[in-house]
């Protein structure tokens, strides 16, 4: 299945669940907050196959930059997962090693986990980075 009819399949199950089940559930404090629940979680995972892959060549080229090096992404959407896995494993393991502890290199490190941070969230609570960028001073 094509990831956009899966989209399509996620985006008409959660709305239904929003528009005709919930609804009918708010006399059932449980089922509905159960139901709320579900539609946030078909939500988030509409979201997340729609953001991942730029998120992941994002984070992937940002660690190529910290490291000074240019590894290819491999192509295999699975590898490629794995092996993002492994290059923020090393990473955990360099800022405990001391690599980060220069003031140029924690700006870097910074940088690179506050966008990582920007871009789970937009998966994972986009309402919350939008409240936040209204409230943000000009």
């Amino acid at each position: 299945m094509y990831h956009s009819q899966a989209r399509e399949l996620l985006r008409a199950s959660w709305t239904h669940l929003k528009h005709n089940v919930a609804p009918a559930l708010q006399d059932q404090a449980e089922l509905y907050e159960q139901t709320l629940v579900t539609i946030n979680l078909l939500q988030m995972v509409e979201r997340e196959m729609e953001h991942r892959p730029s998120h992941l060549k994002s984070q992937w080229s940002r660690l190529n930059a910290m490291q000074d090096i240019d590894l290819p992404l491999p192509s295999d959407w699975e590898e490629a997962v794995a092996a993002l896995h492994i290059r923020n494993r090393e990473l955990c393991h360099d800022i405990r090693a001391g690599r980060y502890e220069e003031p140029f290199m924690q700006e870097i490190l910074f940088e690179h986990l506050l966008a990582t941070t920007m871009e789970q969230l937009q998966v994972a609570n986009p309402d919350y980075l939008q409240r936040r960028s209204e409230e943000a001073p000009d």
